[in-house]
């Protein structure tokens, strides 16, 4: 295994030891999410900090809001990297009533998708992507109604923060699906459209990203990883812009996961086997994505990570990274026409 990833691996399992520690309540795997959030910055967890924070969130939030349950961690998180956390909750808590004002119910998604409004420094146009990610979710539930749900906030954020045309969004969406489908790998409908929904997020051919998913998919299947048909799929799209043999690239990831396997925390007691592969693929995502093409990112450091709720136990599901050449579609291009600015 490369000592970049053995390095990011052993700095995940500490952090996810400090937090777990710290936050003894919490879910375990909520836990590892907030872990992983410092691992992509390479730093080790401040908990005294998220401590300190977490009475700060209580203050500004009431008893039974969802931003003290499952998605606290990630805030807290965020709040220990930022430079002012008072100022990031402040804007944090602006984007989240903006995204929940006029909705019968708020959900963890909705957190979520405020999260990745500010990773982007885009609060002060969060009007305007607000009416892009109804937009994209009126045409979704009109093209695809069965795979559409409350879960898929956080992946149309994501669509709706990128400059790309709308219709090009739901035609790469319903192209990449159909291809998927016709490789006939038994993954099942729901993962492969939230698979198409990441790699939807880039410019480029969406049958081509499609195609290099399904190589390291296939990789990993030969090399006896119990990558599974499940939520986990989705996080093949925070490889596709790595430029290594899909075997390799997959023995990396299967070496890796082994490695954590033997780790407090992620053992098959605490952890199933396909979730401990899905990390191991993010890690393997923030190594291997720090290629020349993505040097002097000033927007998007290494990695974007994307957390969804509830998929696991109904509380956590994963946490996918983007690489740095897949996101910068997000800051550098435009809505005309869905084409790259020149």
């Amino acid at each position: 295994m490369n000592d970049q990833l053995l390095n990011q691996c052993d700095l995940l399992v500490k952090n996810r030891a400090a937090i777990q520690k710290s936050f003894l309540l919490e879910k375990e795997l909520m836990a590892v999410a907030a872990a992983l959030i410092f691992t992509n910055e390479g730093i080790e967890a401040d908990t005294e900090k998220m401590k300190s924070f977490r009475k700060l969130l209580n203050k500004k939030t009431r008893l039974l809001s969802n931003l003290r349950d499952i998605v606290e961690l990630v805030i807290l998180s965020k709040m220990a990297l930022s430079e002012s956390p008072e100022k990031y909750l402040e804007d944090f808590l602006s984007v989240y009533n903006s995204i929940i004002k006029g909705k019968f119910l708020e959900n963890d998604y909705m957190a979520l998708a405020s999260v990745l409004i500010l990773d982007h420094g885009l609060q002060n146009d969060c009007d305007e992507i607000i009416l892009r990610a109804d937009e994209i979710t009126k045409r979704m539930n009109s093209d695809h109604p069965i795979l559409t749900a409350a879960d898929d906030t956080s992946f149309i954020m994501f669509l709706a923060i990128t400059r790309k045309n709308v219709d090009s969004i739901l035609a790469d969406l319903t192209e990449g699906y159909a291809y998927i489908k016709s490789c006939k790998t038994g993954i099942n409908d729901d993962p492969i459209y939230e698979l198409c929904e990441v790699l939807a997020v880039s410019y480029g051919d969406m049958t081509e990203k499609c195609d290099k998913a399904m190589k390291i998919y296939k990789a990993l299947v030969r090399q006896g990883s119990d990558y599974g048909s499940g939520y986990v799929v989705s996080s093949l799209g925070s490889l596709i812009d790595i430029e290594i043999e899909p075997d390799k690239l997959a023995g990396e990831i299967v070496e890796a996961e082994r490695y954590l396997k033997d780790q407090k925390g992620f053992g098959d007691l605490t952890m199933d086997r396909k979730t401990r592969v899905m990390y191991a693929a993010l890690l393997a995502a923030s190594v291997y994505g720090n290629n020349d093409k993505a040097a002097g990112n000033s927007v998007i450091s290494n990695t974007l990570a994307i957390v969804w709720a509830k998929k696991i136990a109904k509380m956590i599901s994963m946490l996918i990274q983007v690489t740095p050449t897949v996101a910068s579609a997000v800051i550098k291009t435009d809505e005309k026409d869905g084409e790259q600015k020149k």
